[in-house]
């Protein structure tokens, strides 16, 4: 702890706000998330410097004393290594097809029954956004909705089917530590295990889920079939599907579902499992990448190029921001105006 002059404490405050405000402008200001963020750290470590709030001092690693920048040490590494290790990981695993399979089966399974086939879809749809990310569960789920109602002659029912499965992907993104980045920095920096936070939010999940796939069924008027020729006709048109078409080769796909199980168990038991728990979530989810990158070897840098490099760059940036308002002292001005609020109860 140091001194820090008000006047400083409502400098930084105000750039904290600037900043906040020009990122709910983004899209009138047409400038990218990370680059918002990205100017208001320059500034925000050159005020830093210029003020004296932060010094560069020698840090020992290992028994090595290495020089870093003094704006390394406030980035979250781990959260960034979770986010890109996750990021190639499941990218590459869809290549094999395993998700898509997935869907087919379950629309299968649903005998095209119109409820039925919701119930599947949402529950496909949580359990995709809370392993893979909202984007790619949504274009997985979504293309296969209109698909499948197509050809069950239910379009009028997409609209209704879509608008739900965008309200569990957020729901989805509760369920996991890597359902999403504010699970991974909320838990990461409250030292949150996978087991325990997928253990607490299962059953807001549950609830959740339940009442929008209950309400969207009464709102969209999405029923069950009445007649048996209707369920009948419904099932010879589903069945129609073939889970296999979207498979290229069936070695790559048991080697996807094998890796995603062991991914997920990985993740799971990160905690407990000796050397690993010394090296942290992020070794794991890189770790992963890794291994299925040797599928692509030769062409591994076309993943590269599919990364979210400005969400990236957006949350080491914003580390620095937050590193330096702690510094001067935002933080703990920002909760003492709160604390009266919370003793509220």
């Amino acid at each position: 702890m140091h001194h820090v002059s008000g006047s400083i404490t409502l400098l930084f405050g105000a750039l904290l706000v600037a900043m906040v405000l020009c990122l709910a402008l983004e899209e009138k200001l047409h400038a990218k998330k990370s680059v918002i963020v990205g100017i208001a750290a320059v500034l925000a470590l050159f005020l830093a410097s210029a003020f004296g709030l932060v010094h560069r001092d020698p840090v020992t690693i290992m028994g090595h004393t290495v020089n870093l920048p003094i704006y390394i040490p406030g980035v979250d590494w781990e959260v960034i290594a979770i986010i890109l290790g996750s990021s190639i990981f499941v990218d590459v695993t869809s290549k094999s097809g395993l998700f898509t399979w997935i869907a087919i089966k379950l629309t299968k399974a649903s005998r095209g029954d119109p409820l039925i086939l919701l119930i599947f879809y949402g529950l496909m749809t949580i359990v995709f956004s809370a392993v893979l990310n909202n984007v790619t569960a949504m274009i997985i789920v979504g293309t296969l909705s209109g698909v499948s109602l197509e050809k069950l002659g239910r379009m009028n029912k997409l609209l209704g089917f879509l608008l739900i499965e965008g309200l569990l992907t957020n729901v989805g993104g509760l369920l996991t530590l890597i359902s999403s980045v504010p699970n991974i920095i909320v838990g990461n920096a409250a030292g949150i295990s996978f087991v325990e936070f997928f253990l607490k939010a299962s059953p807001y999940v549950i609830l959740a889920t339940t009442i929008t796939i209950w309400m969207g069924g009464k709102v969209f008027g999405i029923e069950r079939l009445a007649t048996e020729s209707e369920k009948a006709d419904a099932q010879d048109k589903v069945a129609g599907f073939d889970e296999n078409d979207g498979l290229g080769s069936q070695k790559f796909f048991w080697f996807g579902t094998i890796m995603t199980g062991l991914f997920i168990l990985a993740m799971a038991t990160a905690s407990i499992t000796p050397y690993i728990r010394e090296l942290g979530l992020g070794y794991v989810a890189l770790a992963f990448a890794a291994i299925m990158l040797t599928c692509y070897k030769a062409t591994a840098d076309r993943f590269y190029q599919a990364i979210d490099w400005d969400l990236l760059a957006f949350f080491g940036c914003l580390f620095i921001v937050i590193n330096m308002m702690e510094h001067a002292l935002v933080l703990e001005a920002i909760g003492e105006f709160v604390k009266p609020i919370l003793a509220l109860g």
